[in-house]
């Protein structure tokens, strides 16, 4: 096996990725309607944003894989960085460099790879927009062209650093340990951890600025007998895709967490009421619509979503109190 070499750049490179948080980042919708397009356009069961970091290839978001890491040295992605160039491989077990790499001889069973490097900076490549098939095949050059447009979709978006706020002054207060120990490893989300260190900064930022603030605890009913009903056999599949609908849900500002299989947490901010109030319209529809992982077809799956606001909790609050009020079980 070929393993992923190092650019000359790298110390350079690793300080452009840290400093605009690419990695350990939560999973975002911008970057999420990239890797559903890229999957659909494509064709192929696997499509991923990939950031490449000292020693792991760090997914910033996925389609059709339930992990949140690769060690670098075993990645495509990380040749790709390596070199600053596509690269195209038709079947890896043909390939002299790939045919042993534990990636296609164990899960996720790689037989064709299509990626794209992602440049910040000239010259300085973060990581990859990628797409995967377990079979080979051959890209064509509407398909390459697909995926380099895709490509420069994301570059935009990693330099714009879209994040909300409230969320980027949580990345400012964690070191990369810190922060990729505060996200839930399966959906990308927050995990109680991280957010509620997220509703503290948020609580403090709403009472600085006399804005609005709300917690929306989110539980998906009947989820387990759904998912037996429906034969779906790749649990983990189906909980990422939830993840995914709620975070296209999300207002702008918002942010998400998972609490447990089958509960996640919402936190809103709001420059007043009446706009909180429409901010949370779509996030607590009743149902979400999720196209079963393991098949073509397409489920409703009804979610309950309690909502508890800041300024009925009262103006003595701590953001112990907050969540504990957030995770009341209705009688």
């Amino acid at each position: 096996m070929l393993a992923a070499p190092v650019p000359f750049n790298e110390g350079e490179r690793l300080a452009y990725v840290r400093g605009a948080n690419c990695a350990y980042s939560p999973r975002e919708e911008r970057f999420d309607r990239v890797t559903r397009t890229a999957k659909r356009l494509l064709h192929v069961p696997i499509a991923l944003i990939s950031i490449i970091e000292q020693d792991e290839l760090w997914l910033r978001s996925v389609q059709g894989l339930n992990v949140d890491h690769l060690p670098r040295d075993i990645s495509f992605c990380g040749h790709v960085v390596a070199h600053g160039t596509p690269l195209c491989i038709i079947d890896t077990l043909k390939d002299k460099n790939f045919w042993d790499n534990p990636l296609v001889t164990g899960p996720p069973g790689i037989r064709s790879y299509l990626g794209w490097p992602l440049e910040i900076s000239p010259g300085v490549v973060a990581g990859t927009l990628c797409v995967i098939d377990t079979v080979p095949r051959m890209f064509g050059d509407d398909e390459r062209d697909a995926l380099r447009d895709l490509a420069g979709m994301v570059e935009s978006e990693l330099k714009v650093k879209a994040m909300s706020s409230l969320q980027g002054k949580m990345m400012l207060r964690l070191n990369a340990l810190q922060r990729r120990a505060a996200l839930d490893p399966l959906t990308g989300c927050w995990n109680i951890r991280g957010f509620r260190e997220l509703l503290a900064i948020s609580m403090e930022d709403a009472r600085e600025n006399a804005t609005e603030l709300a917690v929306c605890s989110i539980h998906i009913d009947d989820l387990e007998q759904v998912a037996e009903a429906a034969s779906v056999s790749n649990r983990d599949a189906l909980t990422q895709m939830l993840a995914q609908v709620l975070r296209q849900r999300l207002p702008q500002g918002g942010a998400l967490a998972r609490l447990g299989p089958s509960d996640f947490c919402a936190l809103v901010p709001a420059k007043s009421a009446l706009a909180l109030e429409g901010e949370l319209a779509r996030l607590t529809f009743p149902k979400a619509t999720i196209d079963l992982p393991d098949s073509k077809l397409r489920v409703d799956i009804s979610i309950s979503v309690r909502v508890s606001w800041l300024a009925e909790i009262g103006p003595d609050a701590t953001p112990a109190t907050l969540w504990a009020h957030a995770l009341i079980v209705p009688a």
